[in-house]
């Protein structure tokens, strides 16, 4: 059973540590919230704390798994609701970012 206050609560926790540098912590409580989010979220809900491991991700420097982890969250994505369309658009900008910064 997971309790859904309880994800929104990791994921908080996680990007506070990441705003703080400790990309240890935010990593492992992102990761535990997806974990459980899985048996009641909606797809919204999975994509935001996906792109949130991205945001870890790439100010760890782990680029490839930012990567990975913005793909993921777009997946979760309604490209025909609006809203998800932008932040579809929002997202990819950050993957074509980093490709390009890959690249160089």
């Amino acid at each position: 059973m997971c309790g859904f206050s309880q994800v929104w609560q990791l994921s908080r926790e996680g990007m506070e540590a990441c705003n703080k540098g400790d990309f240890f912590t935010a990593e492992n409580n992102l990761r535990t919230a997806i974990a459980l989010a899985k048996c009641k979220s909606k797809k919204i809900h999975r994509a935001t704390m996906y792109n949130n491991l991205g945001v870890v991700y790439q100010m760890s420097g782990k680029v490839q798994d930012a990567l990975e982890a913005y793909s993921t969250a777009v997946g979760f994505l309604d490209p025909g609701h609006d809203g998800q369309a932008n932040l579809i658009r929002r997202i990819s900008s950050k993957i074509d970012g980093l490709k390009q910064q890959t690249a160089a």
